[in-house]
C-alpha cells in the first residue's frame, strides 16, 4: 500500500458524483472503488465523503483534500506534458566524455555541429587521457576506441579510426622509408611509454615492440616530435590531417603500415533511451560514414622530397 492508493478513485467519485459511474469509467467494480476510498479515509483519519442512497457529497475535510488532489493532478499532467515535449525536442544537459590522448578537435567539432541543431540542449564535454566511467562520472555517453570489454554497458559502433606511419620529408630523405614491419627496427620510432605500436593483421590486431628516443603518452607530444623531424610516428589520420595536406608530414601508403580501430559510443541503458542520446547516436553514425579516414586523400605530393 502507498499513500497514493485510493486518491485517483476518490477524485473520480467526486467529479462523476457516483461510486457506480466512477467504477464504470475506471473499468473496475463498485466494491473495489468503495474499498479504496474507505481505506484512504481510514489512513487519513477523516471522512472525505458523505454517502446517501441518492448522492455523494464532500465533507469540509474532503473539499480541502480534493482541492489539493486536483492541484497534484494538474502538476502531474504538466510533468507528463514536459516529458512528451522532451521526447519530441531534446532539452536539458547532455554530458559527453571524450578521450583526448590524440586531441578532441575532430570529435568535439562533430558534437558541436550536433549541438547547433538543438538550441534547448546544453552539451557538457568532459575530456581525459583515460577512459571515463559512465555511471560513476555521471556521463550520458562516452566515446571509446578499440575492443570493448565491459559487457555491462551498451555500445554502438559508429565508425573506425585509422592510424598511419608518418614523418617529415627530410627524415625520409635521410633514412628512407620502411618497407615492412621488420624494417621498423632501423627507425627512431616516436611512441607512448609502452613502446608498442599496433597494426592490422589477419587475426585482428598485432602488437609490435618498437624502439626510439622519444616516448610520450600525449599524442600532441608525439606529433611535436614528428614535426621536428625526430623520427617516425604512428598517429591518427584525422589528428595529422593538416600536416599531411601541407606536406609538413608524409604518410606511408602501404597496407601493412595502417592500424584501424573501432569507434564506439558507449551508453548505459538500451531500453527507454532518452531522445538526446538517440539523436546523438544517429548523428555520429552518419557523420563518421561521411568522414575520410585513410590517407588516399593525402597522397604524397609529386615534390615531396623537396618539402621541408
Amino acid at each position: 500500500m502507498t499513500p497514493w492508493d485510493g486518491v485517483h478513485e476518490f477524485v473520480q467519485v467526486v467529479e462523476i458524483g457516483s461510486f457506480t459511474r466512477a467504477a464504470e469509467s475506471l473499468g473496475v467494480s463498485k466494491s473495489f472503488i468503495s474499498k479504496q476510498v474507505t481505506d484512504l479515509e481510514n489512513r487519513l483519519g477523516v471522512r472525505l465523503l458523505q454517502r446517501t442512497t441518492r448522492q455523494v457529497s464532500l465533507t469540509p475535510e474532503g473539499e480541502v483534500f480534493y482541492r489539493h488532489c486536483r492541484e497534484m493532478g494538474a502538476a502531474f499532467d504538466r510533468a507528463q506534458g514536459l516529458i512528451s515535449e522532451m521526447q519530441e525536442k531534446p532539452t536539458g544537459v547532455l554530458r559527453i566524455a571524450l578521450n583526448n590522448t590524440y586531441g578532441v578537435e575532430f570529435m568535439a567539432t562533430a558534437v558541436a555541429e550536433f549541438a547547433s541543431t538543438y538550441d534547448r540542449l546544453t552539451v557538457e564535454v568532459v575530456t581525459s587521457n583515460a577512459d571515463s566511467d559512465l555511471v560513476g562520472d555521471g556521463n550520458d555517453v562516452i566515446i571509446r576506441y578499440g575492443a570493448q570489454e565491459d559487457s555491462s554497458l551498451y555500445a554502438r559502433q559508429i565508425g573506425h579510426q585509422s592510424f598511419c606511419l608518418c614523418a617529415t620529408p627530410a627524415y625520409f630523405r635521410k633514412h628512407g622509408q620502411p618497407k615492412n614491419l621488420a624494417d621498423l627496427r632501423e627507425f627512431n620510432c616516436l611512441t607512448n611509454r609502452s613502446g608498442y605500436w599496433q597494426f592490422n593483421s589477419a587475426g585482428g590486431t598485432m602488437k609490435v615492440k618498437v624502439n626510439g628516443t622519444w616516448k610520450c603518452d600525449d599524442g600532441s607530444g608525439v606529433l611535436a616530435a614528428a614535426r621536428s623531424g625526430l623520427g617516425l610516428a604512428q598517429l591518427p589520420v584525422v589528428f595529422v590531417r593538416r600536416e599531411l595536406r601541407t606536406g609538413q608530414l608524409v604518410a606511408l601508403e602501404d597496407d601493412w603500415s595502417f592500424f584501424d580501430r573501432d569507434v564506439w559510443v558507449v551508453y548505459g541503458h538500451k531500453q527507454n533511451l532518452s531522445l538526446k542520446v538517440q539523436l546523438l547516436l544517429n548523428f555520429l553514425g552518419q557523420r563518421f560514414q561521411r568522414m575520410e579516414q585513410r590517407p588516399e586523400h593525402f597522397r604524397l605530393p609529386d615534390n615531396w622530397q623537396d618539402l621541408e
